[in-house]
């Protein structure tokens, strides 16, 4: 399992987050989507009702593609770098171009699954 990808020059932002319930997904020319789900930075003393921010990645990179489609799993939490864009209008999620992944902890219970589930059931 690829445990760490950084990128090249090292001097982008950095998140850090749980793989949102649904597993990463295979996008248009070698990409792969997830979400990542990212808790306030100051969780230890935000209200217990503050919601988490889902924050929509795509990564590019075939290391990392790779990793997202066959070794990552929901609940895993991971530590990423890329370009952040902000939304456009209020509602929307960020999106983070990903160029670099590290797993930080994995989930308890491993979730299996095929690709085709995600067109069978939505999670």
């Amino acid at each position: 399992m690829i445990r760490k990808v950084e990128p090249a020059d090292g001097h982008h932002p950095r998140r850090r987050g749980w793989l949102g319930r649904r597993h990463p997904r295979p996008g248009s020319r070698g990409t792969a989507t997830f979400d990542l789900i990212v808790r306030s930075a100051d969780a230890d003393t935000a209200a217990a009702d503050t919601p988490d921010t889902v924050v929509c990645c795509t990564s590019g990179a075939p290391q990392i593609t790779h990793a997202l489609l066959t070794d990552i799993q929901p609940g895993d939490l991971l530590r990423v770098t890329g370009v952040l864009v902000q939304p456009q209008a209020p509602g929307e999620a960020a999106r983070l171009t990903v160029h670099g992944l590290e797993v930080l902890d994995t989930a308890l219970i491993p979730v299996y699954w095929y690709p085709g589930l995600l067109e069978v059931a939505e999670w």
